[in-house]
């Protein structure tokens, strides 16, 4: 093994800016590609509990960074937010699911029929912005992908379904990659869902989530040795990132709003975290004295959010009080207690480390051997949009945050 990882180095060494409108050159040695795979949840110190020999050599050959995600810190609003650079408050998907008031009932980024709504998703996704300015685009599973966005889809788009294994996910990859060079693809997106389907059933912590990472990492490790085969290898950057981190759940940590609240002067609640709760206009003052009396949690009325989440301000899709549970805390809101069943969840507060996940960088673009202080994944998008040579829409990213990575800055 440790032969393989020495010899994984070896190939990959081988191998702009205000926040609304980033100014985005060219790289200088010419046409670059780029590959980025989401592995979601997987936590910022996952491999280094687990034996990730691939994912290890990607950190000494590249750019190594531990970053943190949009709020709220769930699937969707993170994985779309990569996607637009943009804020869930301002891209849409301000949770994986919402009640939005101008239609009049709960959506769902998982049900069909909701997510190609108009206005559903906001904002222009990378792959949008790469094939308007003449690139080409292949996206598999990425969310938010498989759907036509004002109208537009990447040439290639995969509907998300669990069934493909990772193995047949990363040939997909490496066929696109793989092609005469005319019809290679510059920019290709993957999406594995573990470790985070383990880690809400048996915990972070649990030694299924250790063999989660190390599946992946042996399916990366196949993926490396076969894109080689690429006639545009030298010139590919690759991208390894997550959503999100994961926390742990207890069955002693869980707090049951009802009791607490005046269920009169309550409208709707949206659970989930953060929990949503829409009361009548003279009882919220009230009811956030209660929920922070109570503790274990915060509570603010949507428009008094900290700036810092930047979140609150979506005119239709936030309750009118938005509380964020402290990290590993549940709430609910029911007749009678329920068991906590999950042992893992994630949407608490961005700043806390269990939040955080992982961000490998490795290819012609970017600095060998370098620790990137941490960024907001946002950010993501303008670093696609360097790697490629575009010029990114109106976005929320900040380029003097991720700047330093890149071999030319």
């Amino acid at each position: 093994m440790k032969k393989y990882t020495f010899f994984l180095l070896l190939i990959l060494l081988t191998g702009c800016a205000s926040s609304r409108k980033a100014h985005v050159s060219a790289t200088p040695d010419g046409k670059q590609y780029v590959v980025i795979l989401s592995m979601d949840a997987f936590r910022w110190d996952l491999a280094g509990r687990s034996h990730t020999p691939t994912l290890d050599s990607l950190a000494r050959a590249g750019t190594y960074a531990e970053i943190y995600p949009v709020y709220p810190s769930n699937t969707f609003p993170s994985h779309y937010a990569m996607a637009t650079g943009l804020h869930p408050d301002h891209h849409g998907v301000v949770n994986n699911n919402f009640y939005d008031r101008k239609i009049g009932r709960k959506l769902s980024v998982f049900d069909a029929e909701d997510v190609r709504l108009p206005g559903f998703w906001s904002g222009e996704p990378i792959w949008n912005t790469a094939e308007r300015q003449g690139l080409t685009a292949n996206i598999f599973m990425w969310p938010g992908s498989e759907v036509p966005i004002d109208g537009h889809q990447a040439t290639v788009w995969t509907r998300y379904s669990s069934k493909p294994t990772y193995y047949q996910r990363a040939d997909w990859v490496i066929e696109a990659m793989t092609r005469p060079e005319a019809e290679i693809p510059e920019l290709v997106m993957w999406y594995f869902e573990e470790p985070d389907a383990t880690m809400h059933t048996y915990g972070p912590d649990s030694p299924q989530a250790v063999a989660q990472a190390e599946h992946i990492d042996s399916v990366l490790r196949y993926f490396f040795r076969e894109i080689r085969r690429s006639p545009v290898f030298e010139r590919i950057n690759f991208i390894v990132t997550a959503d999100h981190g994961m926390a742990a759940l207890s069955p002693e940590r869980y707090i049951n709003l009802m009791p607490l609240l005046d269920t009169t002067q309550v409208i709707r609640t949206v659970p989930g975290t953060p929990f949503g709760l829409e009361v009548k206009e003279e009882y919220a003052d009230t009811a956030i004295r209660i929920l922070r009396r109570t503790g274990h949690m915060k509570a603010w009325r949507r428009e008094q959010m900290p700036r810092r989440f930047h979140y609150g301000t979506h005119p239709t899709r936030l309750t009118n009080i938005i509380v964020i549970p402290e990290t590993g805390w549940t709430l609910d809101y029911a007749a009678e207690t329920r068991p906590v069943r999950k042992r893992g969840t994630h949407g608490f507060d961005n700043r806390d480390r269990d939040m955080h996940m992982v961000f490998y960088a490795s290819g012609p673009a970017f600095r060998k051997g370098y620790r990137q202080g941490s960024f907001q994944n946002q950010n993501m998008y303008l670093i696609l949009c360097r790697l490629l040579g575009i010029e990114p829409a109106p976005n929320d990213g900040e380029w003097k945050d991720v700047k330093r990575m890149f071999r030319n800055k």
